[in-house]
C-alpha cells in the first residue's frame, strides 16, 4: 500500500507540473519569443510555425500575429501576411501601427475601399499621423478620387514637411491628375529635403522620363547611381533606360550589376538575353552554362542553350539538349513548347505535330500549348482543325493579333476571302506598323476581287519592305490578274533575284512566258536553275508541268518519273504522269516500261505502284491491288501506295478495316493531301462512321476547294449523318464546279430525293 502511495504522489506531481508549464499566457511568450528569434535568424518557417503556436495558446494574442505577418512577407507569402495583418488589426482596434500595416497590405492588393476603413481607424486614434494621412490619400487615389487623395497627401505634408515620400507620392497623384508642373515641383521638393535619397531621385527621374526629358532623367538616374552604385532598384532602371534608347553599351554595366545584386535566376537570365539580343554569344553561353546547374534554371537555360545551338547549326546538339531534359521531366511544358518551335522552324511539322499532342496531354487549358497545336495542325494541312483551336483561343482573348493573323492566314490557304479579309483588318487596325499585317491583308483583298485596293497595300509594301521576295510575288500576282504582263514579270524578277531559289516567283515568270508562247524563254529559264538544283524535286515538278503545257509530253514524262525518284510521297507527280498516258493512250506502252523497271529494280516501289495506277486505270483492279500490296511489302511506309490501296478496298469490296489502316497510314505521311484526306473520309464513310467521314471530307474540300468529287462524297457523307440542308449544298457545289463531273448523275438524283423529303 506504502508503495502505491509514493507511485501516486508521483504521478499527481508530473500532472500538476506539465499543467503550470502548459499555462497559456506563458507557453504564448515563450513561443512568441522563439518565434523572434527565429525571424532573427532567418529561419521563416520555425518562426512562422512558433508564432502560428502562440496564436494557438490566444487567437487574440496581436502582438503575434503581426510577427506573423512579418514572416509571411519575409517569404513572399502576401495572401498569408494580408490574412495575418487583418486579424491582428482586428483584435487591436486601438493600435495604430496594426492599422497602417492591414490598411498597407490591403492597398497593395487592390482593396481600396477597406484600405481607407484601416486608415480612418488610425487617424481616429493619432489625427495627426502623417502615415495614416498618406495611407488614406493612397487609398483614395485607388477609388480614383484623385482631388481627395491630394488634400490628404497635402495634410501629411504640413503635419511633417520632411517625409520625403509624401512629396513623392503628391508627385505621383499629380502626375496622374495631368498637373505636370505641380508634380515636377513636388518631385524637386523631395529631392532638395533628401538628396541622399535614391527614391527620391528616382521618383524625379520617372517623371521626367515619362515628359521624354530624357537628359534631365539621365542626370537624376546617375545621381541615384552616385549614392548608391550597388542599389538593384537603380542598376534595372538605368539598364532600362538605356535599352529603351537603344543604347546597349550604356545599358550593359548597369544590367550586369542588377544580375549580380539579385543573385537570381530570373535576374541573370535576364542579362543572357541580353547579352543574345547584343549578339554576344560568348558571354551568353557562359552565363547560361552556369544558370543550368542550378535546378531552378535548369529548364530556361537549357532552352536558351539549345536555340543558341540551333541558331548556331548545330540542330542535333539543340535537340539533344532539350531530349535530356524531357527525359527526366517528360511533361515540362516549356521544354515542349522549345521543342515543337525547333521543330516548326525546320519544317518537320508532323514531329511537331506529335509533340504538341504531348504537351495538350500535359496542359490542355494553357494558350501556348493550343496556339502551337494550330500552327502544327496547320503547317501538316489539318486547315479546318487549325480553324477551331484559333477561334476557341479569340473566344478566351478576342483581341489577340498573334492569333487574329493565324485565322487570317488559314482562311486565305481556305479560299475563304471574307473570313481572311475580316481578321486581316482587325489585325492592321490594332498594329497599323506591321508589315505582315499589311502582307496578310493584301493578300485577302487580292483574293476577295478588291484589286485596286490591294495595289495600295502592296506598292506601300513594296516601299516599306523592298527586300520581301514575297511581297513582290504577290504583286507580281496581282498585274497578272489585271493582265498587266510587263509589271507582273517586273515583279517577279525582282522576287527571284532577292530570292534566286523561290519557285513561286520563277513559276509567276514562267506563266508570264507561257501566255505570251515564249515557251522557249520559259523552259530554258527553268533549266538554268536545274542545273545548280538537279534534286529539287519542286522545282523539276514545275519543269514537269511546263514541259506538257508546251506539247512536250516525252520529257514531261521524264520530269515526273525524277519527281518521284526524289520524293517517293509526291502523290501529285504520280497522278499528273498518269495523266500524261491517259491522254496519249499509251496505258499499255507505260506498263511495259514499269514492268521492264521492275526486272531491272524488283525493289521499285515507285515502278509497283506506277503499275498500280495503271492497272487500276485499265480498270484491273485486282492485279493493281497486287501490286500496290506489293509496294507496301517492299516499304510499309509507302504513303501513294497506302492510300492507293485503301481506296481500292473501300470501293471494290475489300477489307474495310484493312483499307481504314492504310487510310490513316497515308494520312499521317501525306497530312496536307486533299486526296488522301478524300480516302480516309470515303473509308469512314463505307464503314459507316458517318461523322468521322464528313470531318475528313470537309478538310479534303478544304484542302482542294476545286474538286467536284470531293464535294460529292461530302454529300453523301452528310445525307447518311442526316444533315440534308448541307448535304444539299455541298452536292450542288460539286454540279457548280463541274456540271460533267463522272458521279454527276448520281449527285442530281440525291439532290432530288433530298428536295422530297
Amino acid at each position: 500500500m506504502r508503495r502505491r502511495s509514493v507511485i501516486s504522489v508521483l504521478v499527481l506531481a508530473a500532472v500538476t507540473l506539465t499543467a503550470c508549464s502548459r499555462d497559456p499566457e506563458t507557453a504564448k511568450r515563450e513561443f512568441l519569443a522563439s518565434g523572434d528569434k527565429y525571424l532573427a535568424d532567418k529561419k521563416y518557417t520555425e518562426a512562422i510555425l512558433q508564432y502560428r503556436n502562440a496564436i494557438k495558446e490566444d487567437a487574440k494574442f496581436g502582438d503575434a500575429r503581426m510577427k506573423l505577418t512579418d514572416a509571411y512577407l519575409a517569404t513572399g507569402d502576401v495572401r498569408g501576411a494580408l490574412g495575418e495583418s487583418v486579424r491582428a488589426a482586428d483584435v487591436m482596434p486601438n493600435n495604430v501601427d496594426a492599422q497602417l500595416r492591414a490598411g498597407s497590405l490591403l492597398l497593395l492588393t487592390g482593396q481600396y475601399r477597406e484600405a481607407r476603413e484601416r486608415a480612418l481607424a488610425a487617424i481616429a486614434q493619432d489625427p495627426k499621423n502623417p502615415r495614416s494621412l498618406i495611407l488614406l490619400g493612397n487609398a483614395l487615389a485607388g477609388m480614383k478620387d484623385i482631388d481627395g487623395a491630394i488634400q490628404q497627401i497635402e495634410q501629411a505634408i504640413d503635419q511633417d514637411p520632411k517625409l520625403t515620400f509624401s512629396y513623392t507620392n503628391l508627385g505621383d497623384l499629380y502626375a496622374a491628375k495631368g498637373d505636370r508642373d505641380s508634380a515636377e515641383r513636388a518631385f524637386e521638393s523631395a529631392v532638395q529635403i533628401s538628396p541622399k535619397s535614391i527614391d527620391t531621385h528616382l521618383g524625379l527621374a520617372n517623371f521626367l522620363w515619362a515628359q521624354r526629358r530624357l537628359d534631365e532623367a539621365e542626370r537624376e538616374l546617375k545621381a541615384a547611381a552616385a549614392i548608391d552604385p550597388q542599389s538593384v532598384l537603380v542598376n534595372r532602371t538605368l539598364a532600362a533606360f538605356y535599352i529603351g534608347q537603344g543604347r546597349s553599351a550604356a545599358a550593359q554595366p548597369y544590367l550586369e550589376r542588377y544580375a549580380k545584386g539579385m543573385k537570381t535566376v530570373e535576374a541573370r537570365l535576364m542579362l543572357a538575353d541580353f547579352y543574345v539580343a547584343n549578339k554576344n554569344i560568348e558571354a551568353a553561353t557562359k552565363l547560361l552554362n552556369e544558370i543550368v546547374k542550378e535546378p531552378q534554371g535548369l529548364s530556361s537555360a537549357t532552352i536558351r542553350l539549345a536555340m543558341l545551338d540551333f541558331r548556331g547549326g548545330r540542330k542535333p546538339a539543340a535537340y539533344a539538349r532539350l531530349d535530356g531534359i524531357l527525359a527526366k521531366q517528360p511533361k515540362d511544358e516549356a521544354v515542349l513548347q522549345a521543342k515543337a518551335r525547333l521543330l516548326l522552324m525546320e519544317e518537320r511539322n508532323s514531329e511537331a505535330l506529335r509533340v504538341t499532342e504531348s504537351l495538350i496531354a500535359a496542359n490542355p487549358e494553357a494558350p501556348t500549348n493550343q496556339y502551337l497545336r494550330g500552327l502544327a495542325l496547320e503547317t501538316t494541312g489539318s486547315l479546318q482543325d487549325a480553324t477551331a483551336i484559333y477561334v476557341n483561343l479569340l473566344k478566351a482573348n478576342p483581341s489577340s493579333v498573334p492569333v487574329q493573323s493565324r485565322l487570317a492566314m488559314v482562311y486565305l490557304r481556305q479560299k475563304n476571302a471574307k473570313d481572311a479579309l475580316t481578321y486581316a483588318e482587325q489585325v492592321v487596325k490594332a498594329e497599323p506598323q506591321l508589315a505582315s499585317a499589311h502582307f496578310v491583308y493584301a493578300q485577302a483583298l487580292l483574293q476577295s476581287g478588291n484589286i485596286s485596293r490591294a495595289e495600295q497595300e502592296l506598292t506601300a509594301l513594296v516601299k516599306a519592305a523592298p527586300q520581301s521576295p514575297e511581297v513582290h510575288v504577290t504583286l507580281g500576282m496581282l498585274y497578272e490578274a489585271k493582265r498587266d504582263k510587263v509589271r507582273a514579270r517586273q515583279s517577279y524578277q525582282r522576287a527571284l533575284a532577292l530570292q534566286p531559289a523561290s519557285i513561286p516567283a520563277l513559276a509567276g515568270i514562267v506563266s508570264v512566258d507561257l501566255s505570251e508562247k515564249n515557251n522557249a524563254a520559259a523552259i530554258t529559264r527553268i533549266e538554268s536553275q536545274m542545273a545548280g538544283r538537279p534534286d529539287d524535286a519542286d522545282l523539276m515538278a514545275l519543269y514537269g508541268m511546263a514541259l506538257a503545257s508546251v506539247g512536250e509530253p516525252a520529257k514531261a514524262e521524264a520530269a515526273y518519273q525524277r519527281v518521284i525518284e526524289i520524293s517517293p510521297g509526291n502523290i501529285d507527280a504520280y497522278t499528273r504522269l498518269a495523266a500524261i498516258y491517259l491522254a496519249q493512250n499509251r496505258i499499255d506502252d507505260a506498263r511495259g516500261r514499269y514492268e521492264e523497271v521492275l526486272k531491272r529494280d524488283p525493289k521499285s516501289v515507285s515502278a509497283e505502284t506506277m503499275l498500280g495506277m495503271i492497272l487500276a486505270a485499265q480498270n484491273n483492279p485486282a492485279e493493281s491491288r497486287k501490286h500496290y500490296e506489293r509496294a507496301l511489302e517492299l516499304d510499309p511506309h509507302a504513303p501513294v501506295a497506302a492510300n492507293n490501296l485503301a481506296w481500292d478496298y473501300a470501293t471494290n469490296g475489300g477489307n474495310l478495316d484493312l483499307a481504314l489502316q492504310l487510310a490513316q497510314a497515308a494520312k499521317s505521311a501525306l497530312p496536307g493531301n486533299a486526296s488522301v484526306s478524300d480516302t480516309l473520309g470515303w473509308v469512314y464513310y463505307k464503314k459507316g462512321l458517318a461523322s468521322l467521314a464528313v470531318t475528313a471530307l470537309q478538310q479534303a474540300a478544304t484542302q482542294d476547294p476545286s474538286s467536284s468529287n470531293i464535294r460529292y462524297h461530302l454529300g453523301l457523307a452528310l445525307v447518311e449523318q442526316g444533315n440534308k440542308p448541307e448535304a444539299r449544298k455541298a452536292l450542288q457545289d460539286a454540279l457548280r464546279l463541274n456540271p460533267s463531273f463522272a458521279a454527276a448523275d448520281d449527285a442530281k438524283r440525291t439532290i432530288a430525293t433530298l428536295s422530297k423529303s
